[in-house]
């Protein structure tokens, strides 16, 4: 990760000295290159946040709790990876199979972690009106809750939906 990071803040190095060269101020050459300077920041940013999140690990004791963590943590490198990998690609670190490989672990590692995202999800103490979710329910009340939630959805104030009559109920005669 921090090879495509290096590559990336080469790319805005060289596209800000391309455009010195070709006699731009240095104002105008910073914001001819902003997109690279953005993508080699976002890469930065999240290559600092997975560097940090596994120094943090060695730090927790607790084996499940750190087992859980940690399969968080490869998720959230990896998620990284898949959004970015066309960096990945050109900078020659990944190949398309790997990719491909990667997509397929993600979809192990949610398998992984789909027991304990209520944990994890209540351990930000983010509160259910935020969440605005009938899943993510702290109470686990879940289904009572989807329930009253389609039944006080706008769509199930009548029997038969009011586009019926406006949409398809024409079509339906003409056929």
């Amino acid at each position: 990760m921090c090879m495509c990071v290096c590559s990336l803040v080469e790319i805005a190095a060289k596209s800000i000295q391309l455009e010195l060269q070709r006699r731009k101020s240095p104002e105008d050459a910073w914001n001819n290159s902003a997109i690279d300077l953005v993508k080699a920041s976002d890469a930065h940013c999240h290559y600092v946040v997975v560097k940090v999140f596994n120094e943090k690990l060695k730090g927790i004791g607790d084996t499940a709790i750190h087992s859980v963590l940690s399969t968080l943590a490869l998720l959230y490198a990896m998620h990284g990876i898949t959004k970015n990998s066309g960096d990945f690609l050109q900078a020659g670190l990944v190949s398309v199979p790997q990719v491909l490989q990667i997509s397929v672990r993600i979809k192990e590692l949610l398998s992984q972690l789909r027991p304990n995202v209520v944990a994890l999800v209540d351990a930000f103490d983010i509160h259910d009106k935020k969440l605005n979710s009938v899943l993510g329910r702290y109470d686990g009340n879940v289904y009572e809750h989807m329930f009253e939630w389609a039944r006080r959805s706008p769509l199930n104030a009548t029997e038969v939906h009011e586009s019926f009559h406006k949409y398809l109920k024409p079509l339906q005669s003409k056929l």
